[in-house]
């Protein structure tokens, strides 16, 4: 799908997925909302260019992280690590956005079934309510880490300067030494701090839409949920006869197996779309917190080192915990579905509507009470168990090298 022209009905989904979409424009991304985004064609162009340019400068900013690795060195012990640790963390998540930004039919299809196709039949308030701030919750827990940790870096960077009067050193390139006081240096310093600002943008950008499209794929499943329970409500409209409301029933939870049908078609893309994200934040977590133990163990013990190196493991923990625990969710919610459907008012049909019916229900229970699990690695399930098991695999390769 490039863009859908028809109609369709507005919501507080649509809504919301619109301002994800205008968020994660402006941050990088591409707009994978169905329509064009409200929004004038100079901002549009302004905005496009300054990605561009800046999605450019990242690329440029990581060759120059990798080439430090040749030509710094002065760095001391916390100096290298810090130097591993964003080689790794810049080009893992640069490659997120990278794998996102072409897939943009793909999501733009997610996008159009979580917020339009799926919702057409039956659209649960209460579930629409929860996903809304559920996702806005995430999101916003995500960045606030992500810019403490970012601050820290800063702060810390900064106390060094005043403290022990070293150069302003927060990423490490491959110009200026990290002893060049020139003031060329300090300004290719600021160039390359202001670039990891961007760069942070991009972080906000990727993880916010992996997280709001699994959250919004569990509530879905929440959603069809609820459709199958307010199936019963139909045995009480008293205004049709009982073999109105017989074949009334059947035609709906006809509807409802479609639904489900389409619901795990739309899981399974998001799985496609987010494998190569799932999996690279299961390396980048056990890498990452394997560096930062080695930091932690190695390097000088002060206050402001410690407080930053616990938020950025913080920052890790929590990022991945965030993509796991609403993965997890979709598994949890797609479990509800079969107790959903044999609830749904059948005992109500009667004769020969009644054997129709039981084996329309045998027959989609046995196909809801499939697990619906989420993978990274191809053989990881995203749960909270798996992410526990994860956090401990790290502590184990870290005890064993070191």
């Amino acid at each position: 799908m490039d863009h859908f022209s028809g109609y369709y009905k507005s919501s507080k989904t649509t809504e919301f997925l619109i301002n994800l979409n205008q968020f994660v424009f402006i941050f990088g991304l591409p707009n994978f909302w169905v329509q064009e985004l409200d929004i004038s064609d100079s901002f549009r162009k302004i905005v496009g260019y300054l990605n561009k340019y800046g999605n450019w400068s990242i690329f440029g900013l990581i060759l120059a992280e990798y080439g430090a690795f040749f030509t710094q060195k002065n760095l001391n012990q916390r100096q290298s690590s810090d130097l591993v640790l964003f080689m790794i963390s810049h080009s893992i998540i640069t490659g997120f956005r990278v794998r996102i930004c072409h897939q943009e039919v793909e999501i733009r299809n997610v996008m159009y079934k979580l917020g339009i196709a799926l919702k057409e039949v039956h659209n649960d308030s209460e579930a629409e309510e929860q996903m809304i701030k559920r996702s806005k919750f995430f999101s916003w827990a995500l960045i606030l880490n992500c810019v403490i940790s970012f601050l820290m870096y800063t702060i810390e960077a900064v106390l060094r300067v005043i403290r022990a009067g070293v150069t302003f050193t927060t990423v490490i390139t491959v110009y200026p030494d990290v002893e060049d006081r020139s003031g060329l240096s300090n300004g290719v310093r600021v160039m390359f701090y202001i670039i990891w600002c961007i760069y942070l943008t991009r972080v906000f950008a990727v993880y916010t839409l992996v997280i709001c499209l699994t959250i919004a794929m569990s509530h879905q499943f929440k959603n069809l949920t609820s459709y199958f329970y307010s199936l019963s409500s139909i045995f009480d409209d008293d205004q049709m006869t009982q073999a109105e409301k017989e074949q009334e029933y059947e035609r709906a939870f006809r509807v409802g197996i479609k639904i489900h049908s389409d619901t795990l078609n739309c899981t399974g893309d998001i799985q496609k779309i987010c494998r190569d994200v799932f999996s690279g934040q299961i390396i980048f977590n056990i890498t990452l917190l394997i560096v930062l133990m080695y930091q932690m163990v190695n390097s000088a013990r002060s206050l402001t080192n410690a407080l930053t190196l616990v938020m950025v493991a913080l920052s890790i923990l929590l990022s991945t915990g965030f993509f796991m625990w609403n993965a997890g969710d979709i598994t949890v919610e797609a479990k509800s579905l079969p107790t959903a459907m044999f609830s749904s008012g059948w005992e109500h049909c009667g004769r020969d509507s009644s054997v129709r019916v039981r084996k329309l229900i045998v027959i989609a229970m046995m196909q809801a009470q499939e697990p619906v699990v989420l993978t990274g690695l191809g053989i990881i399930a995203l749960s909270y168990q798996s992410y526990v098991s994860i956090v401990k695999s790290s502590y184990s390769v870290f005890s064993v090298l070191y």
